[in-house]
């Protein structure tokens, strides 16, 4: 069994690979210390972007938990409170689905995002252009 902390970095590793193919520029900040994982430049823009993985639930359901912790420290904060963070890009790896997902739309919220295709946040699968709306 692959621990969070790996399956974290494996989606991130898959998401530099996506970003390769979709001939996206993309940096990564030298030390774990941002609460963004990638600053990507889409048309001219700088864009911090979060990676998650999504897990399974006791019910089922696909859930992407918006809780981050800076590593070797006990310090907790939600991705959702971080106004420096401009998109979710989270890992859907049953159907290898990305859902890039803008602040504006988890803003406010301070536990997780339940995923699935045709639910509410299934506009933004594969929505590499990093569109708002």
């Amino acid at each position: 069994m692959v621990s969070t902390q790996k399956n974290g970095y494996l989606a991130e590793e898959k998401f530099i690979q996506e970003c390769l193919v979709r001939d996206i520029p993309i940096s990564k900040p030298v030390f774990n210390t941002e609460p963004y994982d990638f600053i990507c430049e889409i048309e001219d823009k700088f864009l911090s972007v979060q990676v998650k993985k999504s897990w399974m639930d006791e019910k089922g359901r696909k859930q992407i938990c918006l809780k981050n912790s800076y590593p070797r420290s006990d310090i907790k904060h939600y991705v959702s409170e971080r106004p420096n963070v401009d998109f979710i890009a989270a890992y859907d790896d049953e159907y290898d689905d990305w859902y890039i997902i803008p602040r504006d739309v988890y803003k406010n919220i301070k536990s997780v995002l339940c995923i699935r295709r045709g639910g509410k946040y299934g506009k933004f699968i594969n929505n590499f252009s990093f569109a708002v709306s």
